[in-house]
Formats: C-alpha cells, sequence, structure tokens
C-alpha cells in the first residue's frame, strides 16, 4: 500500500498496548491493517492486509464490494437527503465509508467466529489510493466483565458509547486514523498522549449520560461540568453528594424542592452550593443544562431504558458514573479510570488455589472475608497466610503475640488488625499470631518509593519455603498481594505458535513474519519449557543465514532460556 505501512502497524501494537494495558493489564491487544484499493492503479493488489494474518484470508474479502453497497442500501441514514449538494456529498461518503467498515466488521465475524478476541475497526483514511482501516483486536472475555449498556445510538442515527472502553476503543482508532493523514504515515508517534486519550474518552462516554437528560443543550460540556464542581470546596468542605441525570418529568423521579429558576450546570459554584442539602436519600435532577431542585428516586425503574444516570461526587476531584448502582466510569483530578475493586476478588480467587493447591472452596472464601475486613484499617495492616503458620508462630514468638490456634470472629478480628504487625494466619483462616514484626534479609525485590510495611513483607517472603500468601494494605490507600503471580496462558496455544514456527521455517522466508513470531515468543519466553525454547532456538538460528534476513539493517534475538520459576500452574487448564 505504502513505504511505511508496517511500520505503523508495528507503532499502533505498540501504543495499543500501552494503552489498553493501562486500562487492564491483562489485555493483550494486537492491531492489523486493511486496505481496499479505491483508485484503480495498474499492479496493485485489490485488498492488502498488514501483516499477514495466520487465519485471515485477502480472498475472504473477494466480495467486499457488493457487501458494502447492499449495507448502504439498508442504512437508516440513506434515506435522509440534504438541501444543499455539498451536505448531500458529504452525507454520501460517510455512508460509503461506513458501509465498507461495517462490511469489514461482518467478514471479520464470520471468519474469525470461534477465536477468543473480538475486532473493533476504524473508519478509513485514504493512504496512496487504498482506504485503510486499523482493526484492533482484544479479549472477549475481558471486555465482557466489565459493565456495560446496550444502547448504541439515540435520536435513531447518533452514535453513542456503551462503555468507558468502548470509548477508550474510539478514540485508539481515530487517533490511528488521523495519523494515516499525515505526510509520511508510519514515521511518526500515534495519536495523543494516553493522558489525553483517556480524557477525550471520558469527554465522549459522558455523551451517553447527558443525551439521557433530553435536553440538545446539555449535550456537550457535562464531563468539564463535573470536573469543575467536583474540585470547589464550599466553607473549606469537600463536594459529597448525586447528581441525576435523567428528562424533567421522569416517572421514575420525583422533586421534594423545585427550583423557581433552574440552575445552569456551568454555573459551577451555585450548583456546587446547592450539592450541601443532598442527603443518602436526595439527589439533585438535571437534564446535563440544568439543574431543577432536590429530588428522590420513586417506583421501580426499567434499566433497559437507560433513561437514568447517578454523578456522585465522592471527595475532593473525585467522582463516578453510576447506572442502576453500577459504576461505568470513575474520574480522579480529571482522569478518567474503569471502576475498580481496591482488591480484585477474582485475581485472588485465581492465585490462591495456585498458592495453597487443593485449598477447599469455603476457607478461601473466610480468608477473602478476612482481607475485606483487613482493608477497611485506614493506618495500614498487614495478613501473613501460611502453610507453616504454626512452625512461624514459635519462631518468631519473642516478636509478636502468640495465641492458642482459632478461627476468630469477624468483629473480633476487625479489632487485632488495628495494632501494629501483621496478623499470622493458615489456609483455613485459622489465627496463629498477632502484631507479628516479620524478619528477613535485604532483597533485590524491594521497592525504594514504598514504604517499609511493603518492603519488610518482600524480604520475608524472599526467606520462605512452604506456601505463603502476604496482603499488604499501606497507609496511602495502596493494596498489594505477594507473591504476584503472572497470569495463567493456555499451553495449547504456545504449542501451536511454535508449530507454525516450524512450518514458517520450512517455507517461504518473509523477514516480517521472522519478527513477528520472535517478538511473540520473546513476550511469552516466561511460559516455554525447556524442549519449547530448543526447539524455537534451533529454528531461529536456521532463519538467521537465509540471505534476506541479513540485508540491510537487521533484528538480533538471543536465545530463550527456560525460566526455573516456570511449572504448570501457570497453564490455564484444557
Amino acid at each position: 500500500m505504502w513505504g511505511y505501512q508496517s511500520h505503523f502497524q508495528i507503532t499502533a501494537e505498540g501504543k495499543a498496548e500501552d494503552v489498553f494495558r493501562a486500562l487492564n493489564p491483562h489485555f493483550m491487544p494486537e492491531v492489523f491493517l486493511i486496505g481496499v484499493l479505491e483508485d484503480e492503479r495498474e499492479g496493485r493488489h485489490p485488498v492488502c492486509l498488514e501483516p499477514e494474518h495466520p487465519r485471515l484470508r485477502v480472498s475472504a474479502f473477494n466480495k467486499i464490494h457488493e457487501l458494502a453497497r447492499s449495507l448502504r442500501n439498508v442504512d437508516p441514514e440513506s434515506r435522509i437527503f440534504q438541501s444543499h449538494p455539498m451536505a448531500q456529498q458529504n452525507q454520501d461518503r460517510r455512508l460509503d465509508m461506513r458501509s465498507y467498515r461495517n462490511a469489514i466488521v461482518e467478514i471479520l465475524n464470520r471468519e474469525l467466529a470461534y477465536a477468543d478476541d473480538k475486532c473493533f475497526v476504524s473508519y478509513p483514511a485514504k493512504v496512496e489510493g487504498y482506504q485503510v482501516f486499523v482493526v484492533l483486536k482484544l479479549n472477549k472475555r475481558l471486555i465482557d466483565e466489565t459493565y456495560s449498556l446496550t444502547k448504541t445510538v439515540f435520536n435513531d442515527r447518533f452514535e453513542i458509547r456503551t462503555s468507558f472502553t468502548a470509548s477508550v476503543i474510539r478514540e485508539f482508532l481515530e487517533g490511528c486514523r488521523q495519523s494515516l493523514y499525515g505526510p509520511s504515515p508510519g514515521t511518526e508517534t500515534i495519536g495523543p498522549a494516553n493522558v489525553e486519550l483517556f480524557r477525550l474518552a471520558g469527554k465522549d462516554f459522558m455523551y451517553t449520560v447527558s443525551q439521557a437528560g433530553g435536553n440538545f443543550q446539555g449535550l456537550h460540556g457535562l464531563f468539564d461540568a463535573c470536573n469543575t464542581i467536583s474540585s470547589l470546596r464550599y466553607e473549606g468542605s469537600e463536594g459529597l453528594g448525586k447528581i441525576v441525570i435523567a428528562k424533567r418529568g421522569h416517572k421514575n423521579v420525583r422533586l421534594l424542592l423545585e427550583l423557581a429558576e433552574p440552575i445552569e450546570i456551568h454555573d459551577y459554584r451555585k450548583v456546587r452550593k446547592f450539592l450541601e442539602v443532598t442527603d443518602k436519600n436526595s439527589v439533585i435532577l438535571c437534564d446535563a443544562a440544568y439543574i431543577y431542585g432536590l429530588a428522590e428516586l420513586i417506583g421501580r425503574y426499567n434499566p433497559t431504558e437507560e433513561s437514568i444516570f447517578e454523578i456522585e461526587f465522592l471527595q475532593h476531584y473525585k467522582w463516578d458514573v453510576k447506572h442502576e448502582g453500577h459504576s461505568l466510569m470513575t474520574v480522579s483530578y480529571m482522569q478518567p479510570a474503569l471502576p475498580r475493586d481496591r482488591l480484585d476478588k477474582q485475581l485472588f480467587d485465581l492465585d490462591i488455589v495456585r498458592i495453597f493447591t487443593k485449598i477447599e472452596k469455603r476457607d478461601s472464601e473466610y480468608l477473602w472475608e478476612l482481607i475485606e475486613i483487613a482493608i477497611q484499617q485506614q493506618h495500614g495492616t498487614m495478613l501473613v497466610i501460611s502453610d507453616n503458620a504454626k512452625t512461624e508462630a514459635k519462631r518468631l514468638a519473642k516478636q509478636s503475640f502468640g495465641l492458642q490456634a482459632t478461627r476468630l470472629h469477624k468483629d473480633l478480628f476487625r479489632t487485632i488488625t488495628a495494632i501494629d504487625g501483621a496478623v499470622l494466619l493458615d489456609r483455613k483462616g485459622t489465627c496463629h499470631a498477632i502484631g507479628l514484626i516479620l524478619d528477613g534479609k535485604a532483597s533485590d525485590n524491594g521497592d525504594s518509593s514504598r514504604g517499609a510495611r511493603y518492603n519488610s513483607a518482600v524480604r520475608y517472603m524472599d526467606g520462605v519455603k512452604k506456601p505463603t500468601m502476604i496482603v499488604i494494605v499501606s497507609e496511602d490507600g495502596m493494596i498489594d498481594i505477594i507473591p504476584k503471580l503472572r497470569p495463567q496462558v493456555r499451553h495449547s496455544m504456545i504449542t501451536k505458535a511454535v508449530d507454525d514456527f516450524r512450518g514458517f521455517a520450512g517455507g517461504e522466508f518473509s523477514r516480517r513474519g521472522f519478527y513477528k513470531f520472535m517478538n511473540f515468543f520473546e513476550k511469552i519466553a516466561f511460559y516455554l519449557n525447556e524442549e519449547e525454547c530448543d526447539m524455537i532456538n534451533s529454528l531461529r538460528k536456521k532463519l538467521e543465514v537465509h540471505p534476506d534476513a541479513t540485508e540491510g539493517l537487521y533484528v538480533t534475538f538471543p536465545d530463550l532460556q527456560p525460566d526455573p520459576q516456570m511449572n504448570d500452574s501457570f497453564y490455564l487448564p484444557e
């Protein structure tokens, strides 16, 4: 398509990794390009993929023009006609590009129907006669884990996003598309900086909220308004309270105190002052343009309507967006993010069974309940869960309060976590000691940016030999679990990649394909066993002597070595 297309794809994928791992550290995004030839040029392929996709054939796009035409004909906007010729021309162009984008989505859904990933496609930009679409692949399960809305349009034509994640996807793809308009796409950075990209995504998602008010005047600017209101203090106190975004007269919202003159949402100081009259049972009614007074929610709300949203001001410069009790987005100091529990229950459930093999479900649930109590301690605390708890209690008797082993009542557990030192438990939640001062030698795994509590836990963990988990609650609110286990992967994914690499080595050489395999193996190097490392190293050395591998500038790769910490517990059951 153009000279720097591989550079653009690599840069876009690197950008995607930065963006989506900041959103969720478990995301492993992929990016590829699809180019559809628009200008008739001799010797050019009608459709191009960058890079070649092992499960996607170019022939799958043979009838893309026919599919795009059929999708255009059923697009509701195709029945709208503009009075001005220029407006009609712009609409026709928009319909054409949307129909091709939707055609690509249909083809990808058909060809990759059984994949674990979901594809998202940008609108195109024209480069060297091709309409170039950027495709982003993300794990379906991780996307589905996040609470999402269902409506994707309002007023039958305007697009809105169903989640903050969807808005981030939209802004990432739009940033890629805009970068394609540059003089040499692929030679410069792609899209805005991550901080700005997330802020743009937050603004975009707030259109989903503001449209529920039904007042076009309030459609724009709600994100900035909430940031400003959250920043203001009233007589020294932080702004706490809720604003409900809904249509005036909504059947599930009853006004308790109606203002004689509605207040504009952009009259920030008045809105902030009025927040003072709210409590846990009352809210401010707002249609995203004006606030109308103090109100309460009544009746049985139908969440499928998606017509009521709550904006809760939590503390200085921090606010949340909720629907039906589900947090959709949290914003702190103007920086939006996905809402997260202070500690991930799902991650805990995965890790506890890997550390304490054959632990009973009721015991892991009890441990989780104790952890939930511990994380409420504002001054911080630490739980040490160990299969060697009884022996450790005796060894460290002089630097702890040893107990007769007992399973503590939750209220009593809340009391004992208030004192300095760690609580020592076994895998059943039986307490053996409190006020425990941990020992250990200086560790290379420490972190000078963290406090004494965290680093003492790291030093202690370096010396343990039996299964142990430490939960650290720091005074600054940070919560850590040691050890930090790498996520599990499917071993079949690795064996398939090695088999594909073996097949690649026996076929026609492609430097791009070679680099793609090696970059992938370097990313998953921790999970490779000795046999797999030996096979990859052998195939790599064979390919490195190919004449095309060393032409011009080229990349060299070191031998892969099995990691001594790797074992079968890092593989998902299949």
